[in-house]
């Protein structure tokens, strides 16, 4: 991909964090119920975790094409894969569950976080070893686990991918292989 996508990207992730927080409050004000998938809010929400999920995967490829030449091993790698992969994973239930109306390969999802939080990881010492992005982005690669603390985790999740798309959004002078490395 061309060195111009990162900023595009990290647009769409910042719009998927909107997406988080957005879901994450409609959560938070439906009264909880026993019966998933019984209210048009509950369709809502689910749809909003799903285009969440999609657009936020927009971001860990922005993360990764500002920083791929400078990881300095195997772990920026493995941590970008294994991140993609559990949310990829992620979406997926997010997605079938929305189209059955109800829970739906619920195994999936849990897995996907599993296997996002080693990708989340991994990445965040490889970003702070990169040295492209700030030091505290790498801090905002580890917050993004946050997600597992239920609907209170999804708005900070949201809050998270906004403040690190507008990094890699402000990073348009950060050319790969080079350190632009602000503290």
């Amino acid at each position: 991909m061309p060195p111009g996508t990162v900023r595009p990207l990290a647009l769409v992730a910042v719009l998927g964090g909107a997406s988080y927080v957005l879901s994450g409050v409609v959560q938070l004000a439906s009264p909880e119920q026993t019966d998933p998938f019984s209210r048009a809010s509950d369709h809502f929400i689910q749809g909003l975790l799903a285009l969440s999920l999609l657009q936020t995967l927009a971001g860990f490829v922005a993360l990764h094409l500002r920083q791929a030449g400078n990881y300095g091993g195997p772990r920026g790698w493995t941590g970008f894969r294994a991140a993609f992969v559990g949310q990829g994973a992620m979406l997926a239930s997010a997605v079938a569950s929305f189209l059955a109306s109800g829970s739906a390969l619920s195994f999936l999802y849990t897995l996907g976080v599993l296997v996002l939080l080693v990708g989340l990881a991994l990445l965040s010492v490889a970003t702070y070893r990169a040295a492209i992005l700030p030091h505290w982005a790498a801090y905002l690669v580890a917050a993004l686990a946050v997600i597992v603390f239920g609907e209170v985790g999804v708005v900070l999740t949201g809050l998270v991918w906004i403040s690190l798309g507008y990094v890699l959004f402000s990073q348009r002078g950060a050319a790969a292989g080079r350190s632009s490395r602000v503290t």
